[in-house]
């Protein structure tokens, strides 16, 4: 288990984000946002540098997050009404929607596969959707198709596809995302678990949104959250997921994938070299329980 650092929580620039992550021993790397783009939907130059920064600073890349399937689910059929202008718009809203999850699966999939084989990382991570306000719950079973038929893709390409826990999200929770996972029942599915996303949700993390899903869980997001009574949260440095608990029960349980540092916080880099020491602390103080 080995800390890795999301390029874009340091520098818009990867080439910085690799030479500060260097400096403080740090040589594994997930890639976001570069400038003011997301991978792998960059302009051919920017693509050439980014791939020769990866190669000539010597890193590793352990995941790309191409923002599929951060999108709305879109219904069977349109919701209604009899006055034509309303009924009009729910129509195009509806088409528009169903035209974003066709470009994810048939145009943001194969390049995020591309890209992924071109900077060497093993997983590709997705979403399942948002909910658009729908209550917590099963997903319907066109996200669960849309999932199985994305992994299989991924899987053939010899990449490993991994939902990311989110608020808002049909995965949202540890227990309903372990739920989805298992609806859809790919061996090419996996869970970036994000115990902060989960708790602003609702969950418990730790203990018990791990234990739902501690089986499928390929990659890690570090950051913390604090939920209040009223349902607002906020991000934090050092908020209320039980990350000593967490981590001690990662090296139990012999994980050794990347937890990569994302404080979406500011000053940028203060926030993720404090980030980053916090996650090393951690680590130290459970091998030594251990």
């Amino acid at each position: 288990m080995k800390p890795s650092i999301v390029t874009d929580e340091l520098s818009s620039d990867p080439e910085t984000a690799f030479e500060l992550g260097l400096e403080w021993g740090v040589d594994r790397f997930e890639l976001r946002g570069v400038h003011d783009g997301r991978v792998p939907l960059l302009s051919p130059h920017v693509r050439q540098r980014l791939v020769r920064a990866v190669r000539s600073f010597g890193v590793s890349i352990t995941a790309i997050s191409p923002g599929l399937f951060k999108c709305p689910f879109p219904s069977v059929e349109p919701a209604r009404s009899n006055l034509g202008w309303m009924d009009a718009g729910f129509y195009h809203s509806w088409q528009d929607a169903r035209s974003i999850v066709e470009n994810h699966r048939l145009n943001l999939l194969p390049a995020s596969i591309d890209f992924a084989r071109e900077v060497g990382a093993k997983y590709i991570i997705a979403f399942s959707f948002s909910r658009s306000g729908a209550p917590a719950g099963s997903a319907p079973e066109g996200v669960t198709e849309m999932l199985a038929e994305a992994a299989e893709a991924t899987r053939a390409a010899g990449f490993e596809l991994l939902v990311e826990t989110e608020e808002g999200f049909w995965a949202d929770t540890g227990a309903r995302s372990a739920a989805l996972i298992g609806r859809v029942g790919s061996p090419g599915l996996g869970i970036n678990w994000d115990p902060a996303n989960a708790l602003i949700e609702g969950d418990v993390p730790f203990p018990e949104g791990y234990a739902a899903l501690k089986h499928l869980v390929r990659n890690v997001h570090f950051k913390d959250a604090r939920r209040y009574p009223d349902g607002t949260w906020e991000l934090l440095a050092d908020g209320d997921v039980d990350w000593a608990g967490q981590i001690a029960a990662l090296v139990t349980d012999g994980y050794d994938g990347a937890i990569a540092v994302e404080p979406h916080l500011s000053p940028s880099v203060a926030s993720t070299r404090a980030t980053l020491a916090r996650l090393r602390s951690l680590i130290d103080q459970a091998a030594t329980i251990r």
